[in-house]
């Protein structure tokens, strides 16, 4: 049981600091560069062969948009079980007729978003390195990102230190208009402490700085000055405008402690800020129960609350600096309740896991004119194996 709990903290901690939200309603076009892999568990070698797992991630909300997406992987060892490739591809197909839509007088629109990952992994002793390369294409939007990691385990591997460095480079343009182009670049870093404390509990903390730098704003999002919303009858309804740098940093801590043979139980605390003054909390906890071997289930409850950014207001009465309707930088708040079901079964020759999950989540929004939550559900499952 002890092993589970390392791998299953190790995997949220990666996804809760890699999320600078953790509340978007509709999947934003922001580089997605950053940690994405949980690290393996302490002591454990990867199986030698390979491996190929699928998934399917659907997602709906009252907030009339709709997710689908398909996602693939295959690693292969190279030659020795402490080499090895991953190729990972995505897709993201949305359609939405939301608030921010409708409110532009726009029908329902739909986009596809192409997103293709490789990375390599070398063990070496105590420790490891890795490099990566990912790329997404969206028909007005290309994205381009590289990192760099390490791993290095000490005191007979009840320490794990790791780090990860890793930088972006974005294009944005508008549909329908060829003159329009703007870029992105970021980059940033995450450092790692995991610790094993006794046999039964694992506790770990992580720091992540990332910096964006260029155009950050939505080139389809207009801003109506002097109250109301942006429409044909309004006075004023300009382009939004934000700054061109933000500096983000991140911190979570989380415990996680094995509770018999059959039960581990885990807690997880995330503070964030930028420079664009928002800041937010999330908490989240879970319960893994052994039901029969190699079958698990997971219930999952996450919470999170954000203030809005400093220049974010329901309303611009007056000419500003900076304005926007990004719903994403108001004040807001957000509950996910989540259910997993997993088994996996040893074959005479590697292994076959099949997986299935089901969330309901409520978002509030304090601050944004026309909408004040929206109710989502998703669905995901998956089917992986090892030859």
């Amino acid at each position: 049981m002890q092993i589970k709990i390392a791998h299953h903290a190790l995997g949220l901690l990666v996804l809760a600091i890699a999320q600078p939200g953790l509340a978007a309603s509709v999947p934003a076009k922001t580089s997605k560069t950053g940690p994405e892999n949980a690290s393996r568990p302490a002591g454990k070698r990867p199986e030698q062969g390979a491996e190929l797992r699928a998934s399917m991630y659907v997602r709906s909300d009252t907030d009339y948009t709709t997710v689908l997406s398909p996602r693939a992987r295959y690693r292969q060892q190279l030659g020795a079980p402490t080499r090895r490739l991953d190729i990972t591809y995505s897709l993201d197909a949305w359609s939405s007729a939301s608030i921010d839509i409708r409110t532009a007088a726009t029908p329902t629109v739909s986009e596809l978003r192409h997103e293709a990952d490789v990375g390599y992994n070398h063990e070496v002793g105590l420790g490891s390195f890795g490099l990566g390369y990912r790329v997404s294409y969206e028909p007005d939007y290309v994205s381009n990102s590289i990192r760099l990691s390490g791993m290095r385990e000490f005191l007979q591997r009840t320490v794990t230190v790791s780090g990860r460095l890793f930088g972006s480079f974005d294009r944005v343009g508008r549909a329908g208009d060829r003159f329009f182009r703007e870029q992105v670049v970021s980059a940033g870093g995450l450092a790692s402490l995991a610790a094993v404390l006794t046999k039964t509990t694992l506790m770990q903390f992580a720091y992540e700085l990332r910096g964006s730098f260029g155009y950050q704003a939505s080139p389809y999002r207009y801003v109506s000055l002097g109250g109301g919303l942006c429409s044909v009858t309004s006075l004023f309804c300009l382009p939004e405008e934000v700054p061109r740098q933000r500096i983000r940093h991140a911190m979570v801590g989380q415990l996680r402690q094995a509770a018999g043979r059959h039960v581990a139980l885990g807690g997880l605390y995330r503070f964030y800020i930028d420079s664009w003054a928002l800041h937010s909390h999330t908490w989240a906890f879970d319960a893994s129960v052994m039901l029969a071997k190699g079958a698990y289930l997971r219930g999952a409850y996450r919470g999170y609350a954000q203030s809005g950014a400093a220049f974010y207001r329901p309303e611009y009465t007056t000419n500003t600096r900076f304005f926007t309707r990004d719903r994403e930088l108001s004040s807001l708040g957000n509950h996910r309740l989540s259910v997993r079901g997993s088994y996996e079964k040893q074959l005479r020759r590697g292994r076959l896991d099949v997986g299935a999950q089901v969330a309901g989540s409520r978002l509030q929004y304090d601050q944004f004119i026309g909408l004040t939550q929206v109710l989502a559900l998703e669905v995901s499952l998956s089917l992986g194996g090892s030859f």
